[in-house]
Order: structure tokens, then sequence, then C-alpha cells
């Protein structure tokens, strides 16, 4: 799965495994209520507690997450 993380500076895509969108949410919002909000660390912190990791790929996101809202959404293309 590659989701995109939409940040207020860069948008960021990441790779990794998840059974279902549930279990991707709860992972995002786990990371929102530990992520240290000063060095905003949100994607490392999200990338090394539920083995994501950071690609340069050009693939179409499956999800975006955007951490402005906290929404994540499906993006229509």
């Amino acid at each position: 799965m590659i989701l995109e993380i939409e940040h207020y500076k860069h948008d960021t895509r990441l790779t990794g495994k998840t059974e279902d969108i549930s279990e991707l949410k709860r992972q995002l919002m786990k990371t929102e209520t530990l992520y240290d909000k000063e060095t905003d660390n949100f994607t490392q912190l999200f990338c090394r507690v539920f083995h994501w990791s950071v690609t340069d790929t050009d693939e179409l996101p499956d999800y975006v997450y955007d951490r402005d809202t906290k929404c994540l959404y499906k993006p229509e293309f």
C-alpha cells in the first residue's frame, strides 16, 4: 500500500503493509497521540512504530492523510 502524508511543508509517500483501512486509521490516530509537536516527528514515528518506509515512487497513493485536517481519504484520479 502507498500512503501519502500531506504536510504543510511538503508531502511524503510511504509504503507499508496493513490489514485494512480501519487498521491504517488506528495506526495514524495512535501516532497523532504519541508524536512530539515541538519537533513534528510524525512521519518518522509512524514509520518506526508501524514499519512503514519512505519511498520515492511515482506510483499514485492508495490513500492520502492530511495532517492539517487529520483526514484520511482515497484520492480520485
